[in-house]
């Protein structure tokens, strides 16, 4: 026998490893103790409580044992939580025992049953435990037993968003759980789970919880014109998707501008400006940069006496056809009158002036 205690109270055995006893660990007609983090391995029993109550067996190691992992036996009010029950004859067994918890074991590849519940075993509550055996649970019809607890948040077993019952497994793949649909994705199957050795139900079987992909932002904007002169406006737009929050840098320098969804911002001084906008979630953040070619305003200077853009005294350029035509008809009409006899042309400086000079014939 590996460690045996009886007829005593609020003892604390932990981190023992044992191997290859009749007994492994053995408590009889002893109340409030802790078996905590032991390792049992190739007994005959694993752990054995004998009339025993309100003693707590958790985050043991049962491994392999020749006739039960673990025993209860006219004992009352004990949890049993986070212990690993695998490769043993049977599993858990609780016999004639009444109002006991059982959560958050492993209960695994043990060769004839994960969990026996006797006829005479009363107001024992299982739930959030992993089962993975031919046959997982062989439930008979005691009174007010129950394999779930009410749906509560919190992480469970299989690692979904609620507790509720247990997750059902088999060795080749084929165990309820493995199978069962989860529309709401809850975690929780869409069907009860019903035992085939007894009226047992449970009503909140846990199934494989694959976390939903989380939902990340997704930067974009828009400009209502992407250059101009200064000085000059640009409205900006937020078009992001999946965003809380936003934040507008306008030139880019590391100062926040806005965070309003619509902005209209005006640009006095020449240069080209990167504008970053910023957006955000739970789960992440994105950026979005646009470009704003911001020039300066081209001023011509118009001298008195031309056209803008007309070198001052300049008549021969192609956009003065008119005038060069209007001097080539005023020359080609001087000519004319210069060939009438009696008149002769004279230029002053002051414009062109004709005078007629007569000349008389002697008689």
């Amino acid at each position: 026998m590996g460690i045996y205690i009886a007829y005593s109270e609020k003892n604390r055995i932990l981190n023992n490893k044992i191997v290859k006893g009749s007994r492994g660990i053995s408590i009889e007609q002893s109340n409030h103790n802790s078996i905590v983090s032991n390792k049992v391995s190739k007994c005959r029993y694993g752990i054995y409580l004998l009339n025993s109550k309100e003693n707590r067996v958790s985050k043991n190691t049962v491994l392999e044992n020749r006739e039960y992992g673990l025993l209860l036996s006219a004992s009352n009010g004990n949890t049993l939580s986070g212990n690993i029950v695998s490769d043993n004859s049977r599993g858990i067994h609780i016999g004639n025992s009444d109002g006991n918890t059982l959560s958050n074991n492993a209960i695994s590849l043990n060769e004839v049953n994960g969990l026996f519940v006797c006829p005479r075993s009363d107001k024992n509550l299982v739930f959030n435990n992993y089962f993975n055996n031919t046959l997982n649970v062989e439930a008979n019809n005691g009174t007010s037993n129950a394999y779930n607890n009410p749906k509560t948040e919190g992480k469970n077993i299989a690692g979904g968003p609620y507790i509720g019952g247990n997750y059902w497994a088999a060795p080749n793949g084929t165990g309820f759980s493995e199978n069962a649909t989860d529309a709401d994705g809850d975690g929780i199957a869409d069907e009860r789970y019903r035992f085939e050795t007894s009226y047992y139900i449970d009503y909140l079987p846990l199934v494989a919880y694959k976390p939903p992909e989380p939902v990340l932002p997704v930067a974009n904007l828009s400009t209502s014109v992407p250059e101009g002169y200064a000085l000059f406006s640009v409205q900006f737009t937020d078009l992001s998707k999946n965003s809380t929050s936003r934040s507008w840098d306008f030139e880019n320098d590391g100062t926040i501008d806005s965070s309003e969804e619509i902005h209209v911002y005006t640009y006095s001084v020449s240069g080209i400006y990167t504008v970053n906008l910023t957006i955000a979630n739970e789960n992440g953040t994105d950026s979005k940069l646009v470009t704003i070619n911001v020039e300066e305003e081209n001023v011509t200077e118009v001298l008195p006496g031309s056209e803008p853009g007309t070198p001052e005294g300049d008549f021969s350029s192609p956009g003065n056809t008119d005038t060069t035509e209007s001097q080539a008809e005023q020359g080609s009409g001087l000519k004319e009158i210069s060939s009438i006899p009696g008149f002769e042309m004279i230029y002053g400086i002051f414009g062109l002036l004709a005078i007629f000079l007569y000349k008389g014939t002697s008689k």
